[in-house]
Parts: structure tokens; sequence; C-alpha cells
């Protein structure tokens, strides 16, 4: 998983510093403050922060054995990441709108950089439910539990994408 989670950040990573090149060293890129960010996705920083909250209450719970806890808060989780991935879905359709009507490149870059963040969610929500299944079938407990860890730091990960990522636009609109 570390290793998985070192190449994603190293995608991650690489997309970042070329946004924030083109972004103050590009001769079209307009002016900072010019690009429209939509506020709504400061909801989806929350909704990505409570998903971590609610895997660690899941980690925590399955050393416990409270297993019963630990697939509510699994699930939880899998509602929050279907919830961020229709408000994402909304955002984007308002941001390649812009980017049509302003005729911006930098706002289909954004565009392409959240969308790959919500491909990795998808790819999230998928290992999520197979961890939930297991958990609905017993296989974890306080010695059995590195699937749910696993679920646990991929989406601790991708709540520190985001906020990188989201700060970042924030920063050079």
């Amino acid at each position: 998983m570390v290793l998985i989670l070192i190449s994603l950040g190293m995608l991650f990573a690489a997309s970042l510093l070329g946004y924030v090149l083109i972004r103050t060293r590009g001769g079209k890129s307009p002016a900072l403050g010019a690009i429209n960010v939509p506020w709504g996705l400061c909801f989806s920083t929350l909704l990505v922060l409570a998903g971590s909250v609610t895997m660690h209450f899941a980690v925590r719970d399955v050393h416990r054995e409270k297993l019963a806890e630990l697939r509510q808060w699994l699930l939880a989780t899998l509602c929050i990441a279907v919830v961020f991935l229709v408000l994402q879905a909304i955002f984007l359709h308002e941001l390649l709108a812009l980017a049509q009507n302003l005729d911006q490149s930098l706002y289909k870059l954004i565009s392409f950089m959240i969308l790959v963040h919500a491909l990795h969610v998808v790819g999230g929500v998928v290992s999520l439910s197979l961890v939930y299944a297991g958990a609905r079938q017993g296989r974890y407990d306080h010695e059995h539990f590195f699937p749910v860890r696993n679920a646990a730091l991929y989406w601790h990960f991708l709540d520190g994408v985001w906020l990188t990522m989201f700060t970042i636009f924030l920063v050079l609109r």
C-alpha cells in the first residue's frame, strides 16, 4: 500500500507542480485572482475530511472488535464518498462551462486535475465496498484488520491530496 501511495503521490505532485508553473509563469495565464473556483468545493472539502474521520473510527473499532460499529463507519464513509463524487460531477460541469465560455485552458487543467482525483475516489469506493462486504461477512478482527487499515490509509491520502490541491487552486486562483 505504501508503494502505491508513493507512486500516486508522485503523480499528484507532478500535476500540482505543473499547474503552479503554468499558473505563475505561463505567458497566457490570466492575472492572479481572475480564476473563479466554485465555492461549493469547500463543502466537498468538508466531506473529504469527514470521510477521513469515519475511516479513523473504523480502524479504531476493528482494533476493539466492535464489528457492528466498524460496519457503520465503513458504510458512512461509502455514503460520504458517493456524495463527494456527485458534487464533484456538478462542479466539474460548472468548471467546464466556464472553460468554454471564457476560452480558458486553465479551467480545463483544473477540471482535469479534479477529474483525476475523482477517479481515484471511485477506485477508493470500489475497494471500500469490498472491505465493507468483508466486514459484513465478519472477516476482520483485532488480529486481521489490514484491509481496513489499507482502505483508511488510502482515504487519508486522498484527503491530503484534495486539501493540497484545493488550497493551491484557491491561493493561485
